[in-house]
């Protein structure tokens, strides 16, 4: 019997264990692959083969000859490198307890410290750092690496000009500003979803010239709410007026469904905006409360474990509104977007 390969599988066809268990074991053939990928290329780097396949350097090597992103390179180059000076690093990468990033910040904190101090790093040394930041994330390797060799701090402040006018700004915060920023940047994760502090930084901007020059003023919405009222009786009458009239005029059942269907959708988008305005929105005390510094998604998957994501969150009602849910606190709670959209589909 001839053997399944990747491009006989049908992932479509396939349960939700047997996928994830499929992906689980291409992982694992990706990370194997990756160690023999680092293994060939430290011993490129080693016989100097790039030189004789007209390249001055391993980096142009890659790049050129197969494809790589000059990032992609790079990774792979510190990631040989440093397998080559610690052997026993090999193991690491293939169980994913050390990435190519943080083989990167290895060797690039090396670099740093030699230009900079004039200092070099010793395989002993770095073989604690690689001991220290197994299964981190990549700001904790950060961390870990700039303590364990007192990396010197970057400038204050730097503006850096281009000639589209565009500015590179480079800026140092203290842990406790950086404390206050990621709080602020979770809190406005629904406007600004990606991490891009420029959007971040602008958008507050925004939001602040907006308070600052009284852009969107509370009597006007007062006064839009007002005027959408007649509009929404009015338009309610004639909606019942139309309905009633077609069902006197003796159309099919299928056409008298249809032509309801467009009459209701004609006065759809007005009375909604009645509704957005009449509904009473939660106090912002019990949502300030409920967003607080330390708040995470509350859901709870299959196993019991907890979300606890602190991004794109949304205070949810566990009763929803439109069955009669109320705006107790007893009934509220804080998901992240993901998992309110999944509870609203499941509902």
């Amino acid at each position: 019997m001839r053997q399944q390969t990747l491009t006989d599988l049908n992932f479509n066809s396939l349960s939700n264990a047997n996928l994830v268990s499929c992906f689980k074991n291409f992982v694992l053939s990706e990370r194997k692959i990756t160690r023999q990928v680092l293994e060939c290329i430290a011993e490129i780097d080693r016989r100097k083969l790039y030189i004789e396949n007209n390249h001055t350097s391993l980096f142009d090597f890659l790049v050129k000859d197969f494809g790589y992103s000059p990032g992609a390179a790079m990774r792979r180059i510190d990631g040989a490198r440093l397998l080559r000076e610690l052997p026993e690093v090999a193991e690491k990468f293939e169980n994913g307890s050390l990435t190519l990033s943080q083989a990167t910040q290895v060797q690039r904190a090396s670099r740093e410290l030699k230009k900079t101090k004039n200092e070099f790093i010793t395989s002993d040394q770095k073989r604690d750092l690689v001991l220290q930041i197994e299964n981190s994330s990549q700001k904790e390797t950060e961390q870990t690496i700039a303590a364990a060799l007192d990396l010197p701090i970057a400038p204050t402040q730097k503006e850096v000009l281009h000639k589209n006018q565009s500015v590179t700004l480079t800026v140092t915060f203290t842990p406790e500003q950086m404390q206050i920023l990621e709080q602020v940047q979770n809190m406005v994760s629904h406007s600004v979803p990606n991490k891009n502090w420029a959007d971040v930084f602008t958008y507050l901007a925004k939001k602040e010239v907006a308070r600052r020059t009284n852009v969107r003023s509370p009597k006007n919405i007062t006064v839009l709410q007002s005027s959408l009222k007649p509009i929404a009786a009015a338009t309610t009458l004639e909606s019942r007026v139309e309905t009633k009239r077609i069902e006197e005029s003796g159309s099919n059942h299928s056409a008298t469904c249809s032509a309801k269907k467009m009459v209701r959708a004609d006065h759809l988008k007005t009375y909604s905006q009645q509704v957005f305005f009449q509904r009473p929105t939660i106090p912002a005390k019990t949502r300030k409360k409920l967003l607080n510094p330390t708040a995470s998604c509350e859901h709870r998957y299959s196993n019991g474990k907890r979300c606890a994501n602190t991004k794109f969150l949304q205070v949810d009602h566990i009763k929803s509104w439109s069955r009669g849910g109320t705006h107790d606190p007893k009934n509220l709670q804080v998901l992240c977007g993901v998992h309110n959209r999944l509870k609203y589909l499941q509902e």
